[in-house]
């Protein structure tokens, strides 16, 4: 297997406002509902480009988690290592303004509690084999703790969320990470600083190497060797934000499989992000 992704898979609830949002109030909106879930939405990215790529995450023993689990599988991702828990499958809700920017979001991602460092250990095999695995920090510490014992300088950490990043800010004490890909506003919880020179150079202190910092309509930075680059976004055409940092990242990783150096590799990933942010789709189709 070229990738392993661990973490998050839910079903993800869009409400666009068709007009200018109103706080406190009932806005007119169009409301989808697809598969999501950074893990998923990654690992499902990297199969439409043809990586061989597998999925350990846990859904609830419900409709939902069922039909999650079928539409990975139909996109090429072995689901094999996914675990059926007890409750309800995770739920992303966001809420975004008529350009399709994220104005707030909300997650349930309770039953991701099952992803116990006991089940890491079960698919150790797995976990040592591929030439990458990539966590997002919807994982509990202690099993990125676990994961980063077996996965060690093949590890990739999406942070997901401002909160969720200091789990990485955890992992990095003494832990060996490969590459994390934050954005602006987590390199800031992360280090104090938006800047991405200096964020860079901070983590890079904390022993993180590699960075690609998603930067929106900025494009992205990739640090490698101590050379900060600065990578132009791709984007002509925004229609829904959500999902492109995912693309992103599995640019980014579709492009290390293939022998790229970093800063190709995260142009490839700014590329792809395009591709999502001109669809309401959240994945490549």
């Amino acid at each position: 297997m070229d990738v392993l992704v661990i973490g998050g898979a839910n079903l993800d609830i869009k409400a666009k406002s068709t007009t200018r949002p109103v706080a406190a109030t009932s806005n007119p909106s169009v409301v989808t509902t697809k598969p999501g879930g950074v893990a998923r939405n990654i690992a499902h990215n990297l199969a439409r480009l043809d990586i061989d790529v597998g999925l350990l995450s846990v859904v609830g023993d419900d409709a939902v988690g069922e039909s999650l689990l079928a539409a990975t599988a139909a996109a090429g991702v072995d689901i094999s290592a996914c675990k059926i828990g007890l409750g309800v499958t995770g739920t992303y809700i966001a809420f975004l303004d008529e350009q399709g920017e994220l104005i707030t979001a909300a997650n349930d991602m309770g039953v991701l509690q099952a992803l116990t460092p006991e089940l890491i250990q079960k698919h150790a095999a797995e976990i040592q084999s591929a030439k990458f695995v990539l966590a997002d920090c919807n994982l509990h510490i202690d099993t990125l703790l676990a994961l980063a014992a077996l996965a060690k300088d093949k590890l990739i950490i999406e942070p997901v969320s401002v909160e969720k990043s200091q789990r990485l800010k955890i992992l990095m004490d003494g832990t060996p990470v490969f590459l994390a890909t934050p954005n602006l506003d987590q390199i800031e919880a992360l280090t104090g600083s938006r800047l991405p020179p200096l964020a860079a150079q901070s983590l890079e202190r904390m022993g993180l190497k590699n960075l690609v910092i998603h930067a929106g309509a900025d494009g992205a930075y990739a640090y490698a060797d101590g050379l900060l680059t600065h990578i132009a976004a791709r984007a002509k055409t925004v229609l829904d934000v959500t999902g492109a940092g995912d693309a992103a990242t599995a640019g980014l990783i579709c492009g290390l499989i293939k022998g790229m150096p970093l800063v190709k590799a995260a142009e490839l990933g700014q590329e792809l992000a395009a591709k999502v942010l001109a669809s309401h789709a959240s994945t490549l189709e």
